[in-house]
C-alpha cells in the first residue's frame, strides 16, 4: 500500500480493529487513529461526562433533604458533601471532556510535532509539543504476530523517553515511517542532498 492511498482522508483498517488516516493540510499533515465498529473511547467518554454531570447535579440537590441526615451539624455536613461531590464530578467531566482518541500532528512550517487529544465532539486540546530537532530516529516496531497492529515511535534525543506516532497495519506504517524520516531530516541536509543530485558529474582530463 502507497501513503497517497492514506491521504486525503481515506482510511485504512488495521488489525486491531482500528482505522489510520492521514490528512494533508497547509501546513502539514494530521495522523488520527478511529475505531472501526464500537467505539470504546468514545463510550468511556460519554459515561465519564454523564456521571460527572450526576455528580455535580447531586452536589447541589442534596441541600433538599431533610437536616436530620446530617447530624448536629447540618449546614456543615451538606457544605463537606456538596464540596466533595462537585469538585469530583467537574474533575471526572473535565477529564471526559478532553477526549480520549489521539492524533499526530507533523508541522512542517514551525518545524514541530504535536500530540493532541480529541473527543467525540471534534474538539481538540493540545497534549504535548516536541520539537523536530528533538527527534533522534523513528522505528517502526513489528508485531510478533500477523493478527496484531504494528507500532511507530520516535525515539527522542538525550534519552528523553519515545513518543508513540501510530498503531496500524505494518504496510501502512512503513510507507508512514519512510515519509515521517524525510520530514524529520534537517532543512539544510535536506537542500545539500538536493544540490548533490542535480550537480552534472564532471570528469577532469589532462590534455594530451
Amino acid at each position: 500500500m502507497a501513503l497517497a492511498d492514506l491521504a486525503g482522508q481515506k482510511d485504512q483498517s488495521t488489525p486491531s480493529g482500528m482505522t489510520l488516516s492521514l490528512k494533508d493540510t497547509a501546513w502539514g499533515y494530521i495522523v488520527q487513529e478511529e475505531r472501526d465498529r464500537f467505539d470504546r473511547e468514545s463510550a468511556v467518554e460519554a459515561a465519564a461526562r454523564f456521571l460527572g454531570l450526576i455528580l455535580v447535579i447531586c452536589a447541589y440537590g442534596q441541600w433538599l433533604l431533610p437536616s436530620a441526615m446530617f447530624g448536629a451539624d447540618p449546614l456543615a455536613g451538606k457544605a463537606v458533601l456538596s464540596f466533595f461531590l462537585g469538585s469530583t464530578g467537574a474533575a471526572i467531566y473535565w477529564f471526559a471532556s478532553r477526549g480520549m482518541h489521539t492524533e499526530f500532528h507533523v508541522d512542517l512550517t514551525r518545524r514541530e510535532l504535536r500530540i493532541h487529544n480529541r473527543n467525540s465532539r471534534g474538539q481538540t486540546r493540545l497534549q504535548k509539543r516536541v520539537p523536530m530537532r528533538e527527534v533522534e530516529s523513528a522505528f517502526l516496531r513489528r508485531p510478533p504476530t500477523r493478527d496484531m497492529p504494528a507500532h511507530l515511535v520516535l525515539r527522542l534525543r538525550a534519552g528523553r523517553g519515545q513518543v508513540q506516532v501510530a498503531t496500524g497495519d505494518e504496510e501502512a506504517l512503513t510507507e508512514l515511517h519512510k515519509r515521517l524520516s524525510q520530514d524529520l531530516r534537517p532543512t539544510r541536509e535536506k537542500l545539500e542532498d538536493r544540490l548533490y543530485r542535480t550537480q552534472v558529474p564532471f570528469t577532469s582530463r589532462r590534455a594530451s
